[in-house]
């Protein structure tokens, strides 16, 4: 019993440290007529490789007890000729893990591999043309990703800041974009027993007539009196209203000038303008 426990234990602690082998990077670089392909692990490893030689033509290598945790697991547009895309995946999960690693050549090639103390290494010919490039590597196009994801449980208490300096800006544009001309402000104002202030002064000589000033457009001239105390002229409204004015009298927007034998001058300001309105004597036939 104390036998099959201790194999048990030996087998699962065997299991836990397969498990932790991990896909770590690969590399490639140019060594004259010759392009390498280094796949690192995190430990040693074992692996199985061949190629697939119908179009598009492509090695492929599976490693053995191997974890792929890579966000990204293929990356094309490669700075080189030699090998079109390299693609990763979990391959297999059960019985045992496999990281498979393919290489798009697309093309016949003989190539060679070499076992590394972490990993392996290939060896390809080169594609007529191919340039010297820097060394590439996969595990540099990984941290735009990974550091997203790390930082943002970290980066909750910077966020609110900027939604902060977010809100000033709003509050800064919303002012500049503000192009109006303040609105004129609307006094009124009651006369009542008062001179009103924006009435003209000219003509403001006599006194005011109690109620409503009629309008020189309602009215007729009926009558002159001629009184040892000045002129006066007695009107009349289209309702029958008699009005007596004497020189100085207002009517609206305007005021009495004088009277004569058979007429009466007024001077009526509107809009700015003013202008002389002269009310002729209406005379009654006698038949």
């Amino acid at each position: 019993m104390r036998i099959f426990m201790c194999l048990i234990i030996v087998f699962m602690i065997f299991s836990t440290s397969q498990a932790e082998i991990y896909l770590k990077d690969i590399n490639v670089s140019k060594h004259g007529d010759s392009v390498c392909v280094e796949i690192t692990t995190s430990k040693p490893c074992l692996y199985e490789h061949f190629m697939i030689k119908k179009a598009p033509e492509k090695i492929v290598v599976d490693i053995q007890d191997v974890v792929n945790n890579w966000p990204r697991k293929s990356f094309g547009k490669l700075p080189f000729k030699s090998i079109e895309k390299i693609r990763t995946s979990q391959f297999q999960i059960t019985p045992n893990l496999i990281t498979r690693v393919v290489l798009d050549v697309n093309r016949p090639i003989g190539y060679k591999v070499e076992q590394l103390p972490l990993g392996l290494k290939i060896t390809i010919p080169v594609i007529t043309g191919e340039q010297a490039f820097i060394p590439w590597s996969a595990n540099k196009q990984l941290p735009a990703i990974a550091q997203a994801v790390k930082k943002t449980p970290s980066n909750k208490t910077a966020a609110k800041p900027a939604k902060a300096k977010k809100k000033t800006s709003q509050k800064r544009k919303s002012g500049i974009k503000i192009e109006s001309f303040p609105k004129r402000k609307l006094v009124k104002y009651k006369v009542g027993s008062h001179r009103d202030p924006f009435k003209p002064l000219v003509g403001n000589r006599g006194s005011l007539i109690a109620g409503d000033m009629p309008a020189i457009e309602n009215l007729s001239l009926v009558g002159v009196f001629d009184e040892e105390a000045g002129e006066k002229a007695l009107f009349e409204d289209t309702e029958g209203n008699g009005f007596l004015f004497k020189p100085g009298d207002r009517v609206q927007n305007g005021y009495l000038v004088s009277v004569r034998k058979n007429k009466a001058i007024f001077q009526v300001t509107e809009y700015g303008w003013t202008r002389t309105v002269a009310l002729k004597l209406q005379m009654t036939e006698i038949k």
